[in-house]
């Protein structure tokens, strides 16, 4: 055997029981301070330096100087700016104690830093220690219109929206990075409001006899959560991918599942460290996210398949051409994007903002209206006036003002999340009209407490007010002012109406391209309940959080019977 091999083999041994060695006889000092160590100072640790190869002494300060050179980063890239936490004790066991209180608790830390620093202090924001990192929050109004107004470069939804949902881990990046759904939603989507009011309304007509089933006059007890997003999906798909599948018991099943599966993975991957998220997201999304992805190319495939053999055969205006989302992902893709893999994914994506954010506005919004039954005569009257004398379109929806204050102010009080507005700093970070400096990789939010400050609603800004936003107009039209004009004295203040201090929809460029077609839905949905059903309470939703969502208490039930005088 080679004797060099065996040294070398034996040789970081070797240094490992000296080092040893030398621990023991600094602690021996450590206890008897007459020990002799004087040899222990200049021999031991010279010879173990000695001994240590140069590569590895080469190695180890370099990867000194990294680590020194990632903590003066984070150091120059600290914000400077109040913190909000909970306990006591120094700040680093404060911060951690805070980061556990958020998973659960965020909303209370949220209203808190508001309260300490809107209209308290020059600064307008604060920080609070999260699981994720620090999270700014940033609730001065200048400040605001700053943030919604700064380009996309600087503070970005996509890369935000990106960790929130955990993106890479979940469902990829494409469309938050390639998103050219979004003049689709905007513009195509939008313009077809008013072509999709009937067949929103018989479908949704539909799927309420057919998941209520009700008989007679009796009373009839439902999971409200359960029914309104099976209700809600079916009516959806008869807009996203047309009467061949709306009604197919798998295809709504995914449709559903999908949203889910994205965000609960979400959060899970969201709370272990990212070296074990490569490991987890694979096994997690192989039996959810993979699976559900699938079945909806199967389900979908001969439908995409078709219609684009049609299309090269006779052109894109060919005979029958349906108008649906699916269609205009179809006709929208990039090159990159144009197989079926790409499509279904996207329509699924699609699928998954639109149910998810929707169903919890139309779980608020019943809620209340079994909460406060004293709205349902007038807003009844409303609906089968306007409805009688116009009919089922978008322009007799628009004269309903006191359902589309109701669903404002609904929204107004219980948003799905306790902050709007989540960004991203990029580039080398941002820096507010006053000086404040926002570092990059720094994510910032505006908090959902605005919508509750009676600076901004009165002092009545925490009560519910069904009529808030529809008083004022109907006031103006008895008092003979005029209300649609840009110098009219009274602005009608519309449900998908955004301003600084109503940000549900976001504000400014980044505003929701989708909010006009969800508020025509929603509105017919609401229609449609109370002018042919009665609701009834049987449990008050209890207010859950978790991280930076609101989420909808899943037991709390709904008992609904049929009116006598229901049209269908």
């Amino acid at each position: 055997m080679n004797p060099l091999k065996l040294t070398s083999f034996h040789t970081p041994w070797v240094n490992v029981q000296r080092s040893m060695q030398i621990a023991h006889r600094g602690l021996k000092r450590s206890f008897d301070p007459e020990a002799d160590d004087g040899i222990f100072l200049n021999n031991d640790l010279i010879g173990l330096l000695h001994d240590i190869p140069l590569q590895i002494i080469v190695i180890s300060l370099f990867v000194l100087c990294v680590i020194a050179r990632k903590v003066y980063i984070q150091w120059k890239r600290q914000v400077k700016l109040p913190y909000v936490t909970v306990g006591g004790g120094p700040h680093w066991i404060r911060s951690w104690r805070t980061a556990i209180h958020w998973v659960a608790n965020s909303k209370s830390l949220i209203d808190q830093g508001y309260y300490e620093h809107r209209h308290k202090t020059k600064i307008g924001a604060y920080q609070i220690p999260t699981i994720g990192g620090t999270f700014v929050v940033i609730c001065a109004k200048d400040l605001i219109e700053e943030f919604c107004n700064a380009p996309s470069n600087k503070l970005s939804f996509a890369h935000a929206t990106s960790d929130l949902l955990q993106a890479e881990f979940t469902i990829g990046t494409d469309i938050l990075f390639n998103p050219y759904h979004v003049p689709i939603v905007r513009e195509q989507l939008t313009r077809q409001i008013d072509a999709f009011s009937l067949p929103l309304m018989e479908e949704f007509a539909f799927a309420m006899e057919y998941y209520m089933d009700l008989n007679g006059g009796e009373w009839k007890t439902f999971k409200a959560y359960e029914l309104f997003v099976d209700i809600l999906a079916q009516g959806m798909s008869r807009v996203f991918v047309g009467p061949e599948l709306c009604r197919n018991p798998e295809y709504l099943k995914l449709a559903i599942g999908f949203t889910q599966e994205v965000f609960v993975n979400a959060h899970i991957i969201h709370l272990v460290p990212k070296p074990v998220r490569y490991i987890l997201s694979p096994l997690l999304n192989a039996f959810t996210i993979n699976k559900s992805l699938r079945a909806a190319i199967r389900l979908l495939g001969p439908m995409i398949e078709e219609r684009k053999r049609r299309a090269n055969e006779e052109g894109r205006n060919w005979k029958g051409r349906p108008e649906d989302l699916l269609q205009w992902v179809i006709e929208g893709a990039p090159p990159g994007e144009q197989n079926l893999k790409a499509h279904v994914k996207r329509l699924m994506e699609l699928n998954t903002a639109g149910l998810h954010t929707t169903v919890n506005t139309l779980y608020q919004a019943l809620f209340w209206l079994v909460m406060y039954p004293e709205y349902i005569p007038e807003l009844r009257q409303e609906m089968e006036s306007v409805i009688g004398e116009f009919g089922w379109n978008k322009a007799s929806l628009s004269k309903m003002l006191k359902l589309d204050s109701f669903m404002k102010e609904s929204h107004r009080l219980h948003g799905p999340s306790v902050a709007t507005m989540g960004r991203k700093v990029l580039g080398d970070g941002f820096t507010f009209s006053n000086g404040l400096y926002l570092p990059p990789g720094v994510t910032a939010g505006v908090p959902d407490t605005i919508h509750r400050d009676e600076v901004e609603y009165g002092p009545n800004a925490k009560e519910f007010d069904g009529f808030r936003f529809s008083r004022p107009v109907e006031n103006a039209g008895v008092n003979g002012e005029k209300e649609e004009s840009g110098s009219s004295r009274v602005k009608r203040k519309y449900f998908v109406t955004t301003s600084l201090n109503y940000l549900r929809f976001g504000h400014g460029h980044g505003s929701c391209p989708g909010r006009f077609y969800a508020a025509h839905e929603l509105k017919i949905l609401i229609c449609l309940f109370l002018m042919n059903y009665d609701l009834r309470l049987e449990d008050v939703p209890k207010p859950i959080y978790f991280l930076i969502h609101r989420v909808a208490d899943m037991s709390a039930r709904i008992s609904i019977r049929r009116r006598k005088t229901a049209s269908f």
